[in-house]
């Protein structure tokens, strides 16, 4: 919705531009002239071959503005107050039931189009934090052991289980994990993030969001 908006606004303002443009050089940039014409598709005249194709765009800078501009702001106004709407909902669910936590690299990897995206497992605050790096370094010094071909297929169950869509439970990708420590893609550079779990009995994914620090 926001590239919508967005574009529909830049469209319409360089609809205006152009045919500013076209009533400029046909009247020597006689401002009077320029204002008074800006609404009147027929202000200028075109002759040659391409009269046709030019009248056509001579119409659609007069008249697209007229709905393009209406459109985008619309459409932006929509989007950043389902924003607001949507950031007030996620706090109020971090509340209720999220938390922070230590998010650690597993040396687990996967690709999401021609990006790669380093995998962490995130830390409850139920399971101390000795407890916590011990597991990720043995879970990431069973990557490391891995060879290629384990370490692809470790990628391709990640993906498979949704690690791309959101923060999972890292007994989804390693059964006897802790189910509260959380697996997903790296958020940010600092140590902490915020974590909100779905509701409970439903079936999305865990929203992991990066602290600035």
């Amino acid at each position: 919705m926001y590239v919508g908006g967005l574009t529909s606004l830049i469209a319409g303002l360089f609809g205006i531009a152009m045919n500013i443009f076209q009533l400029g050089s046909a009247s020597d940039w006689n401002w009077r002239l320029i204002f008074r014409y800006l609404f009147d598709a027929q202000a200028v005249e075109f002759t040659g071959s391409r009269s046709g194709r030019a009248e056509m765009w001579r119409f659609l800078y007069v008249y697209g503005p007229i709905i393009l501009i209406p459109l985008g702001v619309i459409l932006l106004i929509v989007h950043f107050s389902t924003r607001r709407k949507n950031g007030a909902t996620l706090f109020a669910d971090f509340q209720a039931r999220g938390w922070v936590g230590r998010q650690r690299f597993t040396g687990l990897k996967v690709k999401n189009g021609n990006a790669t995206v380093d995998v962490v497992y995130v830390s409850h605050p139920s399971i101390p934090d000795e407890n916590f790096d011990a597991i990720v370094q043995q879970h990431a010094t069973q990557i490391a052991g891995l060879d290629k071909k384990g370490a692809k297929a470790a990628s391709a169950a990640a993906i498979k289980a949704g690690i791309l869509k959101g923060g999972i439970s890292a007994a989804a990708l390693t059964p006897g994990l802790p189910p509260e420590i959380v697996a997903a893609p790296v958020q940010g550079k600092g140590e902490f993030v915020a974590v909100v779990p779905p509701a409970p009995g439903a079936t999305g994914k865990y929203q992991v969001l990066p602290i600035k620090e």
